[in-house]
């Protein structure tokens, strides 16, 4: 009998081992970033056997962000200004969904600026804001600014305040086939 239990343990504890590997899916393939020059900052990016070509032009005190579809522009928008950009290709490798991580910032580590996860919707042909952090509750306040970045599988949305050990407000994300669209988890105050 003890040996018919521990079997049954350890059998259950490689399911669960098994289980979380398979939950964490998201994974960095490429990234692009560097300084917004007056000329403009772009990437391009492989995606399910067509090119994805995200750009960023100045004018003023302003920026438009241009994306293209092998030779198409699927979108365009403009935004404020800021000197520096990062753009993280993410993948799922459960659904075969990319995604992009677009950050631009006054500053190269981030913060006052903003942060996007979007990507190109396959089923209706348009590019999409999957996650916009001002829909989003924030219980820190204002001086907790948001990050998006891929940790461990996940494509994470966390509201940080500057200092070491800070709690953080965290959403977690993960690709939904039946809605075509990201749901979420939300794990509340985290302390890091």
């Amino acid at each position: 009998m003890k040996y018919v239990k521990i079997m049954m343990l350890t059998m259950c504890m490689v399911f669960c081992m098994t289980a979380i590997s398979f939950a964490s899916a998201f994974q960095t393939t490429d990234t692009k970033y560097g300084t917004i020059g007056s000329e403009g900052i772009g990437g391009s990016f492989a995606e399910n056997g067509y090119n994805i070509k995200i750009a960023f032009v100045p004018s003023g005190s302003q920026m438009t962000m241009y994306v293209g579809k092998d030779n198409d522009v699927i979108y365009n928008a403009k935004f404020a200004y800021h000197k520096y950009l990062r753009i993280d290709q993410v993948y799922d490798n459960n659904s075969g969904k990319y995604a992009y991580i677009i950050k631009a910032s006054d500053y190269m580590d981030g913060g006052d600026g903003f942060v996007y996860l979007m990507g190109y919707d396959t089923q209706k042909d348009t590019w999409q804001v999957y996650v916009n952090p001002a829909n989003y509750y924030n219980p820190l306040g204002k001086n907790a600014d948001p990050f998006i970045y891929e940790s461990d599988g996940d494509i994470v949305l966390a509201y940080f305040q500057m200092g070491l050990h800070q709690p953080a407000q965290e959403y977690h994300f993960f690709w939904d086939e039946n809605s075509n669209w990201f749901g979420y988890k939300d794990y509340g105050i985290v302390q890091h």
